[in-house]
């Protein structure tokens, strides 16, 4: 879960940021551009046809700035509906990743307000977009603060048997953030408790080479012995 604490601290900071005055939108680094500072603000607005004119002469809703955040990211986490909502209807892709590690579609997964990720899957965008290490949103949802997400993505019908570029399935992710409590969840919904990663490990590797709890322990214990699959924890 570090990771995951790591980069809310950050979007946090750019959260508070966001009470300056607008001038300091490039001084902040919220955006790439002056311009791109100039198309959010009309969008803040809902000023649509300011924000057409602004990308007609260059201004781009695909600009990342120095943390690679997108508009629509900034967003998201400003908490801005009239920005989003604007954004979206201008043509914004929260699938699109580009250089990035991560897509719209990732962020909104691991944000505790779900209602954004509730808006993108009613619009119809895909739970199965890739960010750079091949993870779906689901692997980011995972966690004991976004279950909201991981529910919204399974009822959106998200694969629960994606693997990431290295071989992880979601039990592997899970057991690797220390989310020991989706474990039982995804074993139930199917996920393959014998699948291996690119080093040729189940999850079982990482779920009890690290601290756990024991109530949960002996709940995957006696999962795993009900289906005829070996405790590997002698390693």
């Amino acid at each position: 879960m570090r990771k995951r604490r790591l980069l809310l601290s950050a979007l946090a900071v750019l959260a508070v940021s966001a009470c300056g005055q607008p001038d300091t939108d490039m001084s902040n680094g919220k955006f790439a551009t002056p311009k791109d500072a100039a198309l959010y603000q009309a969008a803040a607005r809902g000023d649509l046809a300011q924000a057409r004119q602004l990308l007609a002469e260059g201004a781009s809703l695909n600009s990342r700035n120095a943390r690679e955040m997108t508009p629509l990211d900034v967003a998201m986490v400003e908490g801005n509906r009239r920005a989003f909502e604007s954004l979206l209807d201008l043509g914004t892709d929260p699938t699109w990743l580009g250089d990035a590690r991560d897509t719209s579609m990732h962020l909104a997964a691991i944000l505790h307000d779900s209602r954004w990720l509730a808006a993108l899957l009613k619009r119809g965008f895909s739970t199965e977009v890739k960010n750079a290490l091949g993870e779906t949103p689901l692997f980011g949802a995972l966690g004991p603060e976004t279950q909201s997400n991981v529910q919204l993505l399974l009822d959106a019908g998200a694969n629960v048997h994606a693997r990431s570029k290295d071989g992880r399935t979601l039990l592997h992710h899970a057991a690797l953030i220390g989310s020991y409590d989706d474990l039982l969840r995804l074993l139930d919904l199917g996920v393959d408790p014998r699948a291996v990663n690119e080093a040729g490990n189940t999850f079982q590797r990482y779920f009890f080479m690290g601290p756990r709890n024991p109530e949960t322990e002996k709940k995957v214990r006696a999962w795993l012995s009900a289906h005829g699959i070996a405790v590997e924890d002698q390693m």
